[in-house]
């Protein structure tokens, strides 16, 4: 039969820590990046410019478009020279300039309904 091995020198411990600290990197900047001032994030968001800012999102919608108004809106897009994104919040503006009083009107509607929902 083998001799039984001799294991009492290797230490059993946990290493994990010892892991993390060998391979930690150096504290250096933050990964964050850099901090934006309110006034900033609202340029940005108006703009259209939030892509990669820490800190600044866009709403998103995910939408689904008949398949002449998609190629519509890809040509035109191009025609244009904006992204496809800019160009359907550029006709959605427009929109919203001709359609300024009804809009104003069923915001004031959409404010009382839940004013009076939340009384009850």
């Amino acid at each position: 039969m083998a001799p039984k091995k001799d294991f009492s020198n290797i230490n059993t411990g946990r290493v994990y820590d010892q892991i993390e600290q060998a391979t930690a990197q150096p504290a250096g900047p933050s990964k964050k990046g850099r901090q934006f001032t309110e006034d900033e994030k609202q340029d940005m968001l108006m703009n259209g410019r939030t892509r990669g800012q820490a800190g600044v999102k866009q709403k998103r919608i995910n939408m689904a478009f008949y398949p002449d108004v998609y190629e519509y809106i890809n040509i035109m897009s191009r025609v244009t020279g904006l992204s496809r994104t800019e160009f359907v919040n550029t006709a959605l503006r427009q929109h919203m300039k001709d359609n300024m009083n009804l809009y104003g009107t069923a915001k004031k509607f959409k404010q009382t309904i839940e004013e009076g929902t939340e009384e009850e």
